[in-house]
């Protein structure tokens, strides 16, 4: 079962600071999702590196959704956010972050469980 919740426009620095910062490595798949395109996806299990809220510049109020490794990033920005929601699992964890954009074109975040072959190594 899951529960999703809005998360307040004034918060959304906040959360997204704050998410970026927990979720960092953590492996992502993103995908849009639109009445015109249907299902697009951008990017396959990559390691997130940043997810934040312009807030300066004439990107203000867009958000920035970064993914990969040094040298080789993908950089995904939703310029007219209107609704963030994050899904969560019964014990808490986040599985997915839909951003909603003015035009209702759908950026899904979804947070993927590593597998066994790609768990960071170990330094014991």
């Amino acid at each position: 079962m899951h529960h999703t919740r809005e998360i307040p426009r004034s918060g959304w620095a906040d959360y997204l600071s704050l998410l970026s910062s927990l979720e960092r490595d953590h492996w992502v798949r993103i995908e849009t999702d639109s009445e015109d395109t249907g299902e697009q996806p951008l990017a396959q299990r990559l390691p997130l590196i940043e997810i934040a809220l312009e807030e300066k510049g004439s990107d203000q109020g867009a958000i920035e959704v970064m993914v990969g490794r040094p040298g080789d990033e993908i950089t995904h920005r939703i310029f007219s956010p209107n609704h963030i929601y994050a899904e969560e699992s019964d014990s808490g964890e986040l599985e997915c972050l839909d951003i909603e954009d003015a035009d209702h074109v759908k950026t899904l975040i979804y947070f993927d469980e590593p597998r066994a072959s790609e768990e960071l190594p170990s330094t014991t």
